[in-house]
């Protein structure tokens, strides 16, 4: 698959909460999530944890525009700008803006992330 078929289906598969083709884009034992809050998670585990918490919560949704795609042969990044919904404890509406900076690279002629890095924005 080439890399925007691949990011394609990342960020796809994460908006419809499909852990299984999500994961399928992660290279799961080389990956670095630096969360909005500073927090870094490397540990394989700790990551598919997460975000299996995160997809069977149905209380959030979000959508994405690509702000830009730069790819090389073993290496490629993404930078999306993410419009993201979810509900507190009370029900009230939180909305946040990040943007998503995404670095592939090419193993065994696969494309699998290894960088996902998320900033707060207002």
């Amino acid at each position: 698959m080439d890399f925007k078929s691949t990011l394609m289906l990342h960020l796809d598969s994460m908006r419809s909460k499909d852990l299984d083709n999500f994961l399928s884009t992660v290279n799961l034992n080389n990956v670095v999530l630096i969360m909005p809050n500073g927090t870094i998670i490397r540990d394989k585990e700790d990551f598919i944890e997460l975000h299996k918490n995160w997809f069977i919560d149905n209380d959030w949704n979000l959508n994405y525009k690509i702000l830009n795609i730069n790819e090389g042969l073993e290496i490629a990044y993404a930078l999306v700008d993410i419009d993201y919904y979810d509900c507190d404890i009370e029900g009230n509406i939180i909305k946040m803006n990040y943007y998503l900076n995404l670095i592939f690279c090419r193993k065994e002629g696969k494309w699998l992330l290894t960088h996902d890095q998320n900033t707060i924005y207002k």
